[in-house]
């Protein structure tokens, strides 16, 4: 492997091992509290119905009773994050960590009634990385991987709090931002994007951007990602490749597809 991408690759590999053991911590302390705390809440309300019932009848609650409840709960927490691991998994895209398009799917529909009532327009923005078969086919699927996980890093730190950053297959993301009144509100969210990626520590890989706008453009999720499909691959058709194989090794060129 080339010793320009060795660091490259290494510097990636460390950047996201770090965030996804920050990241795990917090999806497990958000995402993957609610199964627990339902299924820890009902056990112990059956449980002390049972206690209170046999109490009344009994006029005493048998000690196993007290000794088999902790067993109990702990069970129910047990349960319960299996349940919070299947919701997280059928929302979230393994490798990024983002979510990914089936939840973007679901969940279109709720961000365009708000955004319907408040009179807001709904940015949808597509982001593909350039030459990303070449990646792999050179340094292999791993290589790729790590890139799709730093620049997964870079779109959610680029997008607002509020916007949904999902991974929509292979080499494609896609940011659905609302909240914006003007175009220029959105202008200023890809100008942002493309901000960040082009100040990476890594800009031997470069990505293309093209997005739509609910309703002016479109008013199904469809016809949006197709619009600003289109319109990335016409900016990307404007520049040629900036990553090419060039003596079996990745050039150390700086650039952004616009």
């Amino acid at each position: 492997m080339d010793v320009t991408f060795k660091k490259l690759y290494d510097t990636i590999y460390l950047h996201c091992k770090f965030k996804d053991e920050i990241n795990l911590t917090k999806d497990d302390a958000v995402l993957g509290i609610k199964g627990r705390i339902s299924t820890f809440i009902i056990v112990l309300f059956v449980n002390s119905l049972y206690m209170i019932s046999y109490y009344i009848r009994d006029g005493f609650v048998s000690p196993m009773e007290y000794i088999g409840l902790p067993f109990m709960l702990a069970l129910s927490v047990w349960f319960g994050k299996q349940y919070d691991k299947a919701r997280y998994y059928s929302e979230k895209d393994i490798l990024t960590g983002l979510y990914n398009r089936r939840f973007v799917d679901s969940f279109f529909p709720k961000i365009k009634m708000i955004s319907d009532r408040k009179g807001l327009n709904i940015a949808v923005i597509l982001i593909d990385v350039n030459n990303f078969k070449l990646i792999n086919d050179q340094f292999g699927h791993k290589a790729g991987d790590v890139l799709l996980k730093s620049l997964s890093r870079q779109l959610e730190e680029s997008a607002g709090a509020k916007d949904i950053v999902a991974r929509w297959g292979g080499d494609e993301f896609i940011v659905i931002s609302s909240n914006h009144r003007k175009r220029e509100d959105v202008e200023e969210l890809i100008g942002r994007i493309h901000r960040n990626l082009e100040n990476r520590e890594y800009p031997e890989i470069s990505a293309s951007v093209g997005s739509a706008i609910y309703p002016s453009e479109g008013e199904t999720l469809d016809q949006l990602v197709n619009i600003a499909d289109r319109n990335m691959y016409r900016m990307k058709s404007k520049k040629k490749p900036i990553l090419r194989n060039v003596g079996g090794r990745l050039p150390a060129s700086k650039g952004f597809t616009r």
